[in-house]
């Protein structure tokens, strides 16, 4: 009997260190886990200078908020939101010289398909996602 003992709590020592070293951590089962939707941007902006393969703006969604980064200074631009039947639901302008990251949310928002629209007079960009 000691011998079982001994070895059951040998055994339980042996692993607590995998356990606590692994990096893997159960969850609650409440907790909800959000993946990074990137939205897929189409148009582009005249920004002048050399060409870049990279788009001037990143669009995430995550959850229920959409991250937005400017890689590029593009001055004023105005961004909107549009629902399926081409009502605006959300509209701001922001200077992207002074502003490099931008968090819109969607709270409230009901379910379907939208457009966010990037626009000043260099150019314009679009894309679609759902929520």
């Amino acid at each position: 009997m000691k011998k079982q003992l001994l070895l059951i709590m040998c055994a339980g020592w042996l692993l607590l260190p995998t356990q606590v070293n692994s990096g893997i951590f159960l969850l609650p089962e409440n907790t909800e886990i959000t993946e990074t939707d990137p939205i897929d941007l189409e148009g582009k902006f005249n920004t002048g200078g050399l060409r870049s393969v990279v788009d001037p703006i990143i669009a995430q969604k995550q959850g229920n908020v959409i991250y937005i980064t400017f890689i590029k200074q593009l001055g004023d631009i105005l961004i909107a939101l549009t629902d399926s039947e081409n009502n605006q639901v959300y509209n701001v302008t922001v200077n992207t010289s002074v502003q490099q990251e931008l968090i819109i949310p969607l709270s409230g928002l009901p379910e379907g398909v939208y457009t966010i629209t990037f626009s000043n007079e260099k150019g314009m960009m679009y894309g679609d996602f759902e929520i």
